[in-house]
């Protein structure tokens, strides 16, 4: 169990890393093609669709290691309100809603992803892809979010601060 707890860390680290390099690539590359079309040359063609699909492979990629980090924003001012007592029933709930959009995201994803491979559909712009390559971090991405909240749901740690109003911990 051990092992496989490492390989999936290792993996949620490695998607948010390959999202980060990802990132920097559309930095770079907006950077070169306004440079570019400053000094009067003509704009790169293909770069703007190849940001529009790294922007969608940052987005899936990095959500599991934000979700993981607490990197989402939460606004717990209703939750610090409440009895300790519901507090924890309501977290519990808002895990299983997250857990539940999150399969039914990966349900969808894995519907178009598989409906894009049977197909052979492609993407038409500046640059051709498979439609499947655009789809299938979708059905990744969040199904490995829904194993974070699940995480969360069992009690290995909390999505929330761990203060309460009263001062205590939870």
């Amino acid at each position: 169990m051990a092992l496989i707890s490492y390989l999936y860390n290792k993996l949620i680290f490695g998607l948010a890393v390959i999202g980060g390099v990802l990132l920097a690539v559309i930095f770079v590359g907006i950077i070169c093609d306004v440079t570019l079309r400053t000094i009067g040359f003509n704009s790169i063609q293909w770069y703007s669709a190849v940001a529009e699909y790294s922007l969608f492979y940052c987005t899936m990629f990095g959500a599991p290691y934000l979700v993981r980090h607490k990197g989402h924003v939460v606004v717990e001012s209703l939750r610090m309100a409440m009895q300790p007592t519901l507090r924890k029933v309501v977290e519990k709930i808002v895990y299983l809603v997250c857990i539940f959009l999150s399969l039914l995201f990966v349900y969808y994803g894995a519907i178009e992803t598989i409906d894009a491979i049977k197909t052979g559909e492609q993407d038409l712009r500046s640059v051709d892809m498979p439609k499947w390559l655009l789809m299938v971090p979708f059905p990744i991405g969040f199904s490995l979010v829904a194993i974070e909240f699940v995480r969360y749901l069992l009690g290995f740690d909390t999505y929330y601060s761990n203060k309460a109003t009263s001062g205590e911990t939870l």
